[in-house]
């Protein structure tokens, strides 16, 4: 009979897990019968090498370029220090590009404005120019609708358009509001500001007059203005290689006689729509109340 130590099963030396003849444990994935720092070979129950003195249990030594994790690591630290570095020495111009980039723009100060025959209330930012048409003493003829604009020179192109931005041609920025008369006779519910917007929409981008492309840029979408029911949706008119945004809002503010629908509707130059003029028009449309 063989000796008992020859004969008995091998034991990893880290974990006590039978390894059998393997030459790895299949339970730690130690290295067994060699060791980890002089490869030398080991005994089944060595718990040091005979040759160098190494703990067998911690297994085959690390390389020295694992440390380098840590130089990888600081790698974004670094990058970033560098960054805030840069921008601290931009030039004045640059320094504000690159903040105007991360903060919004700001709210412009409004004053308040009030159209008594149509009976409503806005307010407008204070270096544009507002021009009720309902009373002909402010241009000689009396329209229904309220036309402001960022340059007075663009009130002519929305007068002669009879407020109907869709035909119009500004230079600049400009926004149309009154109570137009709607046709509702196909839509469930004409208190709906959605439901009527999508039926003065619908053919207009199904079938635009001649020579002009409609697109959709946002679909109409409910919400509320002053309180009150409303919705809103962009197109985007393309015309002769010129491009303009239109913004569309209606809100339901009934008082006495008057149409119960309110049209605040913006036209804005391409390179207008993505600038403080956008958010100038946002701020006007916010103000509207019935009054």
């Amino acid at each position: 009979m063989p000796p008992l130590a020859l004969s008995a099963p091998t034991l990893c030396p880290r974990c006590d897990s039978p390894s059998g003849l393997a030459d790895f444990c299949l339970q730690c994935s130690l290295q067994l019968r060699q060791c980890g720092n002089c490869h030398g070979v080991a005994g089944p129950f060595d718990r040091h090498c005979g040759f160098c003195g190494f703990e067998l249990l911690r297994g085959a030594r690390r390389s020295p370029v694992w440390r380098l994790w840590l130089l990888i690591a600081l790698v974004p630290l670094a990058a970033g220090l560098g960054y805030g570095a840069w921008v601290a020495r931009l030039p004045m111009a640059a320094t504000q590009a690159v903040g105007s980039a991360v903060r919004p723009s700001p709210t412009p100060e409004l004053r308040p404005y009030q159209s008594q025959r149509l009976h409503v209330a806005y307010a407008i930012p204070r270096d544009w120019q507002a021009i009720d048409y309902t009373r002909s003493s402010d241009a000689g003829r009396t329209m229904p609708f309220v036309v402001v604009a960022k340059a007075s020179s663009d009130q002519q192109a929305v007068s002669d358009a009879k407020g109907d931005l869709v035909g119009a041609r500004p230079q600049g920025t400009v926004l149309a509001l009154g109570r137009p008369t709607i046709d509702t006779s196909l839509v469930a519910d004409p208190s709906a500001p959605a439901a009527v917007l999508t039926s003065e929409v619908a053919p207009l981008a199904a079938s635009p007059p001649s020579g002009l492309k409609v697109e959709v840029v946002r679909p109409v979408r409910p919400g509320t203005v002053g309180g009150q029911p409303a919705a809103t949706v962009v197109l985007k008119l393309t015309r002769d290689g010129s491009t303009y945004y239109l913004e569309r809002a209606l809100v339901y503010a009934p008082n006495g006689k008057a149409a119960p629908m309110v049209r605040i509707e913006a036209l804005l130059p391409a390179s207008s729509w993505q600038s403080p003029d956008h958010v100038a028009i946002d701020s006007i449309v916010a103000s509207v109340r019935s009054g």
